[in-house]
């Protein structure tokens, strides 16, 4: 038995998933430009769309258009809320966060960057980008002492993260060298 045709609203999610599919092969080859109008094309065709949004947020960061990048880091956010079946976008939402934050720290916002990690590590204790992040941006405030802070917290919650270890290590080294 062949089917003849998909019904109209599988029909749609089909083509919204395919149209997704290219946005993200132009971030992969950096076509930002092209990635931000099929982005735009990807929220324009579903309602709550959170990818269209983020992706136009990774294209508007990687082109320093940092306001643009919040606005649409944070409609992705917004739009995430509204997923019936929140479990299944925990990455996405974390990612989007740390992106966020991200934007604001390029900005030199630091105490809003600060502020959005500090949540994020809050909603998520075991998301270790978070805690590499939140002390990167120690670090670019010379801040070693509370970078150190924030991995050992990291480390508390990941004992065997490689990266968190290898950043806490060069932040003893940074600290007891200068003594």
């Amino acid at each position: 038995m062949k089917i003849q045709s998909l019904p109209s609203n599988l029909r749609g999610v089909y083509d919204q998933w395919k149209l997704l599919q290219q946005v993200h092969k132009l971030v992969v080859e950096h076509k930002w430009l092209e990635c931000i109008g099929l982005a735009k094309e990807v929220s324009n065709g579903q309602e709550n769309d959170f990818y269209g949004e983020y992706y136009q947020g990774i294209c508007h960061t990687q082109l320093k258009f940092y306001d643009e990048a919040i606005e649409n880091f944070e409609a992705a956010l917004l739009n995430i809320q509204k997923n019936k079946i929140q479990w299944t976008v925990t990455e996405y939402e974390q990612e989007a966060q740390l992106r966020l934050a991200h934007v604001h720290r390029l900005q030199r916002r630091y105490d809003k960057a600060t502020e959005l990690l500090d949540e994020l590590i809050k909603t998520h204790p075991r998301y270790a980008n978070a805690y590499q992040s939140k002390a990167g941006i120690q670090i670019d405030q010379k801040d070693f002492q509370g970078a150190l802070v924030t991995a050992n917290f990291g480390l508390d919650q990941l004992p065997n993260h490689e990266e968190l270890t290898d950043l806490r290590n060069s932040m003893v080294y940074e600290l007891t060298a200068k003594s």
